[in-house]
């Protein structure tokens, strides 16, 4: 096998048949440098365990949930005829498709998941983000050495605030992926990939608890809000109402000359007062009601279809697989280089 051959290959000047039989002839060169060919083909089977061994097998836990994707329906258009608006359970689309996915890589919700206090499987109680940065390359840096989290992010120094950053971006880049599988379908997959597996099972499973409290309390927001007022106006009304209804009855207790009307101008003002109170008692009730319908019917469902269950899946290749295909790797290298050389007398 010649530099020419190649050239000519390349240059449509002879066919691919021809080319693999100029292959053959590479044979006595690298006959002549088997000792360097075994060399190679060994140091590249050493450097692929060196690399198997820094980047062992991974543990993979997936968590898949079905989150409530409907906007309206029969009985919501009806009342919404008759000007009563109860509110749907995604108000404006604001969490829909690619958007809700993206929320469970958002910094706020990772840190709030990192930081939270975490029952692992193995037994152990700690903080999810110590366990997780004593197993990244930042651990190692002498800066780090004494640092630990805790659960109050006020009271951070600038340098948890900066070990925090790092491990945000380290488990949204090496350890969490969310995705939607079927585009068509409301189903989220979550995946974790970690060497500690313990770690890998508590993190889906912490992270989806704190993004649902988060969806359903920024979904349901504004309905909460109506509700307080409405309840704060009708527990007012209702103190009015009492103080009316002691009014009207201290009036009617009254002995009042029948032959002089004026005299029950109190009575019948006490009486429109209670009359006007009740009424308007009875309509901040109703709204009431209707805003806890709204409030229910705001407050999406998020079922969780599978969690991770042990033993967990691994991900990744085995020690002798590395050392397979880098040694495989250096040694075709070394025959195309060969291949490269110039003719020999």
């Amino acid at each position: 096998m010649t530099q020419h051959s190649i050239k000519t290959l390349v240059a449509g000047q002879s066919t691919l048949g021809q080319w693999a039989l100029s292959m053959l002839g590479i044979g006595s060169a690298l006959r002549k440098r088997w000792k360097w060919w075994l060399l190679i083909t060994l140091m590249g089977m050493a450097a692929g365990l060196v690399y198997g061994y820094m980047h062992p097998q991974k543990f993979k836990a997936t968590l898949i949930i079905a989150v409530e994707d409907d906007d309206s329906n029969g009985w919501q258009n009806l009342l919404q005829q008759f000007g009563i608006d109860v509110g749907g359970n995604n108000p404006g689309g604001i969490f829909k498709g690619e958007s809700l996915v993206r929320l469970f890589t958002t910094r706020n919700q990772v840190e709030r998941t990192l930081l939270q206090e975490v029952t692992f499987a193995d037994g152990k109680t700690e903080i999810l983000a110590n366990r997780i940065f004593q197993q990244t390359p930042f651990a190692e840096k002498a800066i780090f050495s004494d640092l630990t989290f805790t659960e109050d992010r006020k009271t951070f120094s600038p340098l948890q605030d900066s070990a925090l950053m790092l491990l945000y971006h380290y488990t949204v880049e090496e350890v969490i992926a969310a995705d939607k599988p079927e585009r068509k379908l409301s189903l989220i997959q979550l995946t974790a990939v970690h060497p500690d597996k313990y770690v890998a099972k508590a993190i889906t499973e912490e992270l989806i608890e704190q993004t649902s409290e988060y969806y359903v309390e920024l979904l349901t927001k504004k309905a909460r809000l109506n509700m307080k007022v409405l309840q704060r106006e009708a527990d007012s009304v209702r103190i009015l109402m009492n103080a009316n209804l002691t009014n009207s009855a201290s009036s009617t207790d009254l002995n009042i000359n029948p032959n002089r009307a004026s005299l029950r101008i109190d009575q019948n003002r006490a009486l429109v007062e209670l009359q006007v109170s009740v009424a308007l008692y009875g309509e901040i009730i109703k709204n009431l009601k209707l805003a806890e319908i709204g409030l229910r019917k705001q407050t999406p469902i998020i079922q969780i279809v599978d969690v991770p269950q042990f033993p967990l899946p691994k991900v990744g290749l085995l020690l002798w697989q590395w050392s397979f295909i880098v040694g495989f790797g250096c040694s075709l290298a070394f025959i195309l280089f060969v291949s490269l050389l110039p003719n020999e007398e």
